[in-house]
């Protein structure tokens, strides 16, 4: 809240901004960037997005975010240095880039060094069964903790996933072996440069979408991926669309969305 705060306080002069990470924060914070009159460019390895969201829904961020005059620069490792005016980004192929403010959104690591002697990590990392439980008597949730998928242990940085563990693992505490088991169906939105995604399924999907359904307002559509996994994905962009409905379509496809027949008496 701290760092929200005080990027609200220094972009309100419109300072030159750099903004270093492609991710969900990086781009969102560049979008409010420019909506608010500053000159913003965005330093990323990859294609922004293209990591958590697959590249076709990357490519219409990206488009987006261009179209609103976001300059992207391409570039992995960065080093920073204050000079008399700003601060200078030095990228690793030699490229040096220069700002009043520059922001890292690069990403997160879980805080686990304090379990470190605890017998409860593996691997280094602290992994949960399908009901929560490192052990009988412990349970983990939330983005420190690996967990059970479809498509193997993985760890989800989501608040949804993080509400949705806590529950299982509530139950999984108290019940044992007799608590339901975690069915994951990660949630996810973002918005920035006048889109709003809201998205349900496993991502990045890949390649193109399987179902796409364009939406009754310029460039608002719906779109489903069939995974590799069984599962599916459903992606919304300016498409006004119930949550559970669009947990319908990734889980069921595009027959999910009509309506039942009527009962034959």
């Amino acid at each position: 809240i701290e760092d929200a705060i005080l990027l609200k306080e220094r972009v309100a002069s419109r300072p030159s901004v750099i903004v270093i990470g492609g991710g969900p924060l990086g781009m969102e914070v560049a979008s409010g960037c420019l909506h608010v009159g500053c000159d913003v460019t965005l330093v990323s390895d990859v294609t922004p997005l293209s990591r958590q969201l697959g590249g076709h829904l990357a490519d219409i961020f990206t488009s987006a975010a261009i179209r609103r005059g976001l300059k992207i620069v391409a570039g992995g490792k960065a080093r920073l240095a204050k000079n008399g005016t700003g601060t200078r980004v030095a990228l690793a192929d030699g490229t040096e880039l220069e700002a009043d403010l520059v922001v890292t959104a690069v990403g997160d690591e879980p805080n686990i060094g304090w379990l470190a002697g605890s017998g409860l990590l593996t691997d280094g990392s602290l992994r949960v069964d399908s009901r929560g439980r490192v052990r009988p008597e412990i349970v983990a949730a939330g983005d420190v903790a690996f967990f059970p998928t479809s498509r193997g242990i993985q760890r989800v940085p989501l608040w949804t996933s993080a509400i949705d563990q806590a529950k299982v693992a509530a139950v999984g505490l108290f019940k044992g072996d007799a608590a339901p088991e975690f069915s994951f169906q990660p949630y996810f939105w973002t918005e920035g440069f006048g889109l709003s995604l809201k998205s349900v399924g496993f991502t990045p999907v890949v390649g193109a979408p399987d179902y796409c359904e364009p939406g009754a307002e310029p460039g608002s559509v719906l779109m489903r991926w069939q995974n590799g996994d069984g599962g599916g994905t459903a992606a919304a962009v300016n498409y006004r669309i119930p949550i559970p409905k669009l947990r319908r379509l990734a889980g069921g496809g595009p027959a999910a969305l009509r309506p039942a027949a009527p009962a034959r008496v």
